[in-house]
């Protein structure tokens, strides 16, 4: 538990030495099994601007490998996202996995979104470091321009298990790029 603690301090510590962010990832390299889904709660606070959202997250395992994911935040603004998640590597105690995404979402702009995930299981925690690029497709002032903004994000996170259905997770998102900012979350996940 001690190195939990630790891990923890660290990615709050590593968060507020980089520029402001916002939540992205929710989640480990494993993807659903096939007919399960998932409900999750996270509560996400970006630094600069500072913005709260609070996400609902659904979850819909396709097949053994890919799923689908969706989620709507409220608060500052109002978010939509849906992706779909490939298992490249399975996440086992014995080796890190590796997942793709691929999306989209909007807020009053629409967007596209990719997010490579590597994370690791250990016997009472699970971490992820994912790189998360979005593509943001922006109308200027001018209507008929359109621009297009690159955002890249590294999140890393801690996923603690509650029960069989459930577990903790904790997140921080650095900017790696204009213009996104960094910031934390945390959340439950049921899984059904």
């Amino acid at each position: 538990m001690k190195k939990v603690i630790m891990l923890a301090v660290l990615i709050i510590a590593a968060a507020l030495l980089q520029r402001p962010a916002q939540a992205g990832v929710f989640g480990t390299a494993s993807t659903l099994r096939s007919g399960h889904f998932s409900l999750g709660l996270e509560p996400s606070l970006a630094f600069s601007p500072a913005e709260f959202l609070f996400f609902f997250h659904g979850g819909l395992g396709l097949t053994r490998s890919i799923d689908l994911d969706a989620k709507l935040g409220l608060g500052s603004y109002i978010y939509f996202g849906a992706d779909v998640e490939f298992k490249l590597i399975p996440d086992s105690r014995y080796g890190p996995g590796l997942s793709l995404s691929a999306g989209a979402h909007g807020t009053s702009n629409f967007g596209l979104d990719a997010t490579l995930n590597l994370s690791n299981r250990f016997r009472t925690f699970s971490f992820y470091a994912a790189l998360d690029a979005d593509i943001e497709i922006l109308e200027s002032e001018n209507s008929e321009d359109t621009l297009l903004l690159v955002p890249f994000y590294f999140d890393l996170g801690v996923a603690i298990p509650l029960s069989r259905q459930s577990e903790f997770l904790f997140e921080c998102n650095i900017a790696l790029s204009e213009p996104a900012n960094s910031g934390l979350s945390a959340g439950l996940a049921f899984y059904f």
